[in-house]
């Protein structure tokens, strides 16, 4: 079995879409809930999962990528190309979407402004995320889901992702329409729904 470390609704929430997709068995145990989490992970974020070996594995994509090659599924492409698609997806994921929102939660939660300075520069960052939203709208307009007509792994976190407009209300994030649909559609999707009832949490669709 599997051991999940997370903060329910955080990024570590694809994780356990992702190991419900795949069928195997896991636990989840929250972070705060384990008191030398730092010894265990010393960058103190999540996700981490514990394997069945008892290896420790961090960094989102790093898991998901493990899990992916681990056990059959039909969401990692076989050709090279289609391959290369799905990592840069991935990465957008990770590595752009992600960021963008931490540096809005930075300002939002960890540096003291003034409330006039915090909001433009919320607005700033904001403006952004929207035009990151962009892409992915565009790239919806001719797919149901990112790599095509099936859902994988960059769908659930983009969804995940999306749900943290929600901390942002006085904040003006742009979706897309082909974006908001999107979202309905991964929501909608049993794997999505499970992770989300397994973490004790409601999904907060902001579309």
């Amino acid at each position: 079995m599997y051991t999940l470390y997370t903060l329910p609704g955080s990024c570590s929430t694809g994780i356990a879409v992702l190991l419900e997709r795949l069928g195997v068995h896991y636990q989840l145990i929250k972070r705060n809930d384990v008191p030398d989490y730092q010894e265990m992970v010393p960058t103190n974020q999540v996700p981490a999962l514990k394997t069945e070996e008892g290896r420790i594995i961090t960094e989102g994509a790093a898991i998901a990528l493990y899990l992916l090659e681990k056990h059959d599924n039909d969401m990692l492409p076989t050709d090279i190309e289609a391959r290369s698609e799905f990592y840069q997806w991935l990465h957008f994921d990770y590595s752009t979407l992600h960021p963008a929102y931490g540096r809005m939660f930075a300002i939002a939660f960890k540096i003291k402004l003034s409330d006039e300075i915090k909001a433009e520069t919320l607005q700033q960052l904001a403006d952004t995320v929207s035009s990151l939203w962009a892409i992915l709208d565009k790239r919806l307009e001719t797919r149901k889901f990112i790599m095509g007509d099936k859902p994988t792994h960059v769908d659930y976190m983009a969804a995940v992702y999306s749900s943290w407009n929600a901390g942002f209300a006085e904040t003006k994030i742009e979706l897309g329409e082909n974006v908001k649909r999107f979202i309905a559609d991964v929501a909608s999707l049993p794997e999505f729904k499970a992770a989300y009832e397994k973490e004790q949490i409601d999904f907060k669709k902001t579309v």
